[in-house]
């Protein structure tokens, strides 16, 4: 019979949720006219300021054939749900005029156009990471990476203000759509969209172990 110390080395120390870490690069025209801010700076912003989010849903449709009074069950389409982070403001609300921005690309406030430019001047990816609580060197390793492909928000929720609102620090939602979803995928600021890691496809994100610390797109110049 199982025991306790099978128990142990099955679970294998399990997986803490409060070990993420996220990264947005932000298109271009979504940081233009936020003094002081980059792609390099707002991308380090969102990897300390998001509060929470969750791992990304997986949906798999079903189609239900009759025979005789059962049904067959067969896969249907795949679908991808909205994913959604919460992030912290700051004073210089550079994070949550960069999601406003953003949204603007799309369809501007004052008129029902959006921004010359094209889908690509609106896409970006989004990158979601599983840290482990080992450490090598004192920096966490990725256990596993879900990319969102031409992921761009839908929603930038409101900040609840009152004059009760004591010990408490201002926070907002952010919902995102995208295109489809990779798991264990490359970034795409690595420069390589296809393909899942360990393929042996050139740039592909570090497989489970690998340092987190400082990613190879962090460490690259970002204008």
């Amino acid at each position: 019979m199982p025991n306790i110390i099978d128990f142990k080395t099955k679970l294998n120390g399990g997986v803490r949720p409060n070990l993420y870490q996220v990264d947005i690069d932000f298109p271009a025209r979504a940081i233009s006219g936020i003094s002081g801010s980059s792609k390099k700076s707002l991308m380090e912003e969102t990897r300390f300021l998001c509060r929470s989010t969750s791992l990304p849903t997986h949906s798999q449709g079903l189609i239900e054939v009759p025979f005789r009074g059962r049904f067959l069950k067969i896969p249907g389409d795949r679908t991808f749900e909205a994913w959604t982070a919460t992030f912290y403001n700051t004073s210089d609300f550079k994070l949550r005029a960069a999601f406003e921005n953003w949204i603007n690309i799309a369809n501007q406030t004052d008129e029902n156009i959006g921004v010359v430019g094209g889908l690509d001047a609106l896409f970006t990816d989004v990158t979601v990471r599983q840290l482990s609580k080992d450490s090598g060197g004192g920096k966490n390793s990725v256990l596993r990476t879900y990319r969102l492909v031409d992921a761009w928000p839908t929603s930038v929720g409101a900040i609840n203000v009152a004059y009760d609102s004591n010990d408490a620090l201002e926070e907002f939602d952010v919902e995102f759509q995208y295109q489809y979803l990779d798991a264990d995928a490359p970034p795409s600021m690595l420069g390589n969209k296809a393909g899942l890691a360990g393929s042996g496809a050139t740039g592909s994100v570090p497989p489970t172990g690998t340092d987190v610390g400082e990613p190879t797109y962090l460490s690259q110049e970002v204008n």
